[in-house]
């Protein structure tokens, strides 16, 4: 019995040994996983000048291994944040003014350590680490300027200008004008004012070291570019009024003080120089030395364009930034960029990952984007909040949404809806809107009425209605005239000379020669070129000019002897004719869009043709024509194919049975012109010039007599044709 007793003793020991182990582990095991790393403290911040450079050493209680750095503009500055780290060992400002350095503020955010240096101008910054040690060296200025000289201790204070500074503005004007508005800021004193440009859209002047006691703080404006300008006071980093215009355009813009004035003058931008909105200077990033996180500045930062995007690419229009990353946490570079973009950020909880990087002044937004594709992320962006996660998940979440939406539309109950359709056919209307219908749609078409029917869920109906609407719309139409314009002119000059008579030397005359061979001698012209005038004999040079009845004029002159025996006609002619003719032909015609129209006008003339079945007419058109199709372009530009004749009948040139020939006048083309433009699509000049001479061999050669055996004409004729056209839309209330 006693040994029953001790071995149930013995047990229950054991029993409650077992316990104490277990519940010692229980109690022991989540205290490695609730236990946070202790955070680096950051002992020691030394700016120095070394071998014309300026640096800073940046030494921790343990080997700084990770940091991560960034440059803003506006004012310069490069913010170095230390993940991991404390600087509560240094809650105020540390002025420096070595080389481009002005101060270093220290602040710290939830469990990174930020250092935010102030530039007096743009420099080459280098961030390494060097025996645990984070060193930050600043190269030669890209500008050369003389270094602030340090005064007492306090805040840094920038070379005022001649004349006592303004600590007041008192009053803020603003006048439009024709080029575009001036404001005019006025103090109680001289005034250094910084100004820039914010997203495009709003132009901000700071005037530092000074109170406003402008009232009312908003001045409406709403013309020559500027809506409103808005009046603040600011007192964190340090005291200054801020001036801010918001723009309704893209403007440029110059600020320069006249004494206890700035005169802020601005003008509308080209498209040129306003276009690339992405290079406007950074605004302020306001740090404070509190954990707590800050409330977005408005005024200050404003958030990208509201979308839904899964990545972007292309067009990023992000403000700037240089990044420096070294085996960064993702997570907090993400951080970073909610805090530079002022948005809202959720990320998913398999985003992990590190971040080593180098990239200099190229758009956050673009920054954030190559970095989430280097770790195969997307992001969606809904309102001001950006949700991060993997491409595999986002993808996922699309597919669930788009069956989520199909079950949807499966489920919603059918509705029939009429439409009935007024331009166009129900048929036509029909095959454009099939796609527009869900699986469960369908459509009838009423050809006596003309009309539509859809039956289909509401949404789709819906959309469908809106197609119709924009489909169903009057046809266009289109008044086209075209001014066909034939024009002429003729010269003829015609000079020519007739003379001619006998030469008798005979006994009857009582000239004979006296000799036995040849006793009598008759000279006269040559029986072809007809007798002269008078009668006596025939003409030696018969060359006239055309004159005749109502035509030209001619001079005849007599010479003859007493006995007879010589006898001398001369005849001199001359034409000259001179012709103008001008004929305009102006064919309208309306047209529907892209549908063809045509009109014509003139006679047809008959004309006869022999075969072996006889005798026949038939008829040649001769006539005024236009035929045109035209199409109006969304932009009210008219596209025409066009062709135009005017055929006419020619009494000059005569057919064998004495039916006259056609002159056709054609033009075909395509062509682009404006509502109301007028255009010229042919032309055709002819000119004919010739120049004839008739004359005697050897005797037209000689001087002085030469012009008694030859024939001068000159002809000159010139014939031009011109084709107008003008289209004009006809306005639907016209019609």
């Amino acid at each position: 019995m006693t040994q029953i007793h001790a071995t149930r003793g013995l047990r229950h020991i054991i029993l409650i040994l077992l316990a104490t182990v277990i519940i010692g582990c229980a109690a022991k095991s989540p205290v490695p996983a609730e236990q946070e790393l202790p955070l680096v403290s950051i002992q020691d911040i030394v700016p120095r000048e070394s071998d014309g450079k300026a640096e800073i050493i940046i030494e921790g209680s343990e080997p700084l291994l990770q940091y991560t750095s960034f440059q803003l503009t506006e004012p310069l500055r490069l913010v170095i944040d230390i993940p991991d780290a404390d600087i509560g060992k240094f809650p105020d400002r540390i002025n420096v003014f070595k080389g481009p350095i002005i101060d270093i503020t220290p602040s710290q955010l939830d469990n990174i350590a930020r250092l935010e240096i102030g530039l007096s101008e743009s420099a080459e910054a280098k961030v390494y680490q060097d025996g645990g040690k984070l060193m930050v060296e600043f190269g030669k200025p890209l500008k050369a300027a003389e270094k602030p000289k340090p005064v007492v201790p306090a805040a840094p204070v920038e070379p005022e200008p001649s004349g006592t500074a303004a600590s007041l503005v008192t009053s803020v004007t603003a006048t439009a004008s024709r080029d575009g508005i001036k404001v005019v800021i006025t103090g109680d004193g001289a005034m250094k004012p910084n100004s820039f440009m914010l997203e495009g859209s709003r132009l901000v002047i700071d005037i530092p070291n000074a109170r406003s006691r402008v009232r009312p703080s908003v001045i409406p404006v709403r013309k020559g570019g500027v809506a409103r300008v808005r009046v603040g006071q600011h007192s964190k980093p340090e005291k200054k009024v801020r001036i801010v215009l918001d723009l309704t355009r893209p403007m440029e813009y110059t600020a320069v003080p006249e004494g206890s004035r700035v005169i802020v003058a601005l003008t509308p931008a080209s498209v040129e120089r306003a276009a690339p909105a992405v290079t406007e200077p950074a605004p302020e990033i306001e740090m404070a030395p509190a954990p707590k996180p800050r409330p977005p500045v408005k005024a200050e930062r404003e958030a990208i364009p509201a979308d839904e995007t899964l990545v972007t690419s292309g067009k990023y229009t992000g403000r700037r930034i240089s990044l420096d990353l070294q085996d960064a946490d993702l997570v907090n570079v993400m951080r970073l960029f909610a805090e530079v973009a002022n948005l809202n950020m959720i990320l998913a909880p398999d985003v992990r990952g590190k971040v080593t990087v180098r990239m200099v002044n190229i758009p956050w937004d673009q920054a954030m984007d190559i970095i989430l594709k280097m770790n195969g992320l997307g992001h969606i962006r809904e309102d001001n909040i950006v949700r991060i996660a993997s491409i595999t998940a986002i993808t996922r979440e699309a597919e669930e949404a788009a069956r989520a939406k199909e079950a949807k539309k499966k489920a919603e109950d059918l509705i029939t809806r009429i439409i009935p359709i007024s331009y166009s056919t129900a048929a036509e209307i029909e095959s454009s809107i099939k796609k527009s219908l869900s699986a469960r749609g369908e459509t009838v078409v009423d050809t006596r009425t003309n009309t539509l029917i859809v039956k289909d869920i509401p949404s789709h109906v819906d959309e469908v209605v809106t197609l119709v609407k924009v489909l169903d719309k009057p046809i266009p139409q289109v008044m086209i005239e075209a001014r066909i314009v034939e024009a002429s002119t003729s010269f003829t000059r015609d000079l020519g000379v007739q003379w001619g008579g006998t030469f008798s030397a005979d006994a009857a005359h009582g000239n004979s020669t006296g000799l036995t061979f040849p006793n009598s001698i008759g000279v006269t012209g040559g029986p072809t070129m007809g007798a002269t005038p008078t009668g006596a004999g025939n003409y030696f040079v018969n060359l006239p000019a055309a004159a005749g009845p109502g035509a030209g004029g001619a001079l005849g002159i007599s010479f003859g002897s007493l006995n007879k025996a010589l006898n001398l006609d001369l005849v001199l002619s001359a034409l000259e004719a001179t012709g103008e003719g001008k004929v305009i032909s102006s064919p309208r015609v309306s047209a529907l869009d892209n549908k063809e129209a045509k009109i014509e006008q003139g006679q047809s003339i008959p004309y006869t043709t022999s075969s072996a079945s006889g005798t026949q007419v038939q008829f040649i058109d001769a006539k005024l024509s236009l035929a045109v199709t035209p199409h109006v372009t969304p932009d009210n530009k008219i596209f025409m194919k066009i062709q135009a004749q005017k055929n006419a009948a020619d009494t000059s040139l005569l057919g064998a049975g004495g039916q006259p020939s056609i002159r056709k006048n054609e033009a075909t083309t395509e062509i682009l012109l404006s509502d109301g433009e007028t255009a010229v699509i042919g032309g055709i000049l002819i000119i004919d010039r010739g120049h004839t001479i008739q004359k005697v061999p050897f005797f037209a050669d000689l001087p002085l007599i030469g012009w008694l055996f030859k024939k001068k004409t000159t002809r000159d004729d010139k014939r031009e044709l011109l084709i107008f056209i003008t289209p004009r839309i006809i306005k639907q209330d016209a019609i």
